[in-house]
């Protein structure tokens, strides 16, 4: 298990771009479909977001979905619930402020999965940067229909989050191809899709597209 761990940590210092696969946007009878799409342009991270969906239900799904990441070295993590991650030895976990304790979780699921966080503030991000996680979620830096009641932290506040935390940072909400070049522009390497990633109509080109414009960030970055 500790190979694996140490896998896992080697493929999130190399991932730039970190879809969610949402039932928010996605029919639950088409995320194997979608999975596969995302599978195939190689997404670096695969998050399966399902909220108000029973956790058997869930964990059904995962286990779909995990068939589509076969040796593509793709990490796959489970939203909200660690218990999920854990049953069907998912990559990690991610978590959100209101969620499980961050100290709580890691004594759950030990040092063999990972764990991320949303933050929201820079305030929550340098708490965050401080407990035991992997890696952490910062925005939205746009508006976004995915979290409609957050008010967005522009741009802004990227290069503070980035000269402030060393722990990887992937910046989310309401990115997309038209204002990528902005979050880029203004320091961020790392990037969380949802609607936009979700919504193109040539998945696997898109996912290309974005991991081309994100990979001279990625040679940059420390």
């Amino acid at each position: 298990m500790k190979q694996d761990i140490y896998r896992k940590k080697f493929l999130l210092s190399q991932a730039r771009f970190y879809g969610i696969l949402d039932l928010g946007y996605v029919p639950a009878e088409k995320l194997k479909a979608y999975s596969e799409q995302l599978a195939e342009g190689r997404v670096d991270i695969l998050q399966l977001r399902a909220k108000n969906l029973e956790k058997k239900k869930i964990a059904e799904h995962a286990r779909a979905i995990q068939s589509s990441l076969v040796e593509k070295e793709i990490l796959f993590i489970i939203n909200d619930y660690p218990d999920i991650a854990l049953e069907i030895e998912a990559d990690g976990v991610h978590l959100g402020q209101e969620d499980m304790p961050i100290e709580q979780a890691r004594k759950y699921l030990g040092e063999e999965f990972l764990i991320g966080k949303s933050t929201h503030t820079l305030s929550q991000a340098l708490t965050a940067a401080q407990e035991p996680v992997d890696y952490i979620a910062f925005g939205p830096i746009f508006k976004t229909p995915t979290k409609p009641d957050y008010l967005p932290v522009g741009i802004e506040s990227i290069a503070a989050v980035k000269e402030r935390i060393k722990k990887p940072v992937f910046f989310i909400g309401g990115i997309n191809k038209e204002n990528i070049s902005l979050v880029l522009s203004a320091g961020a390497d790392r990037i969380v899709m949802v609607s936009a990633l979700l919504g193109a109509k040539d998945i696997p080109e898109f996912c290309r597209q974005m991991r081309n414009l994100l990979s001279l960030k990625g040679l940059l970055a420390n």
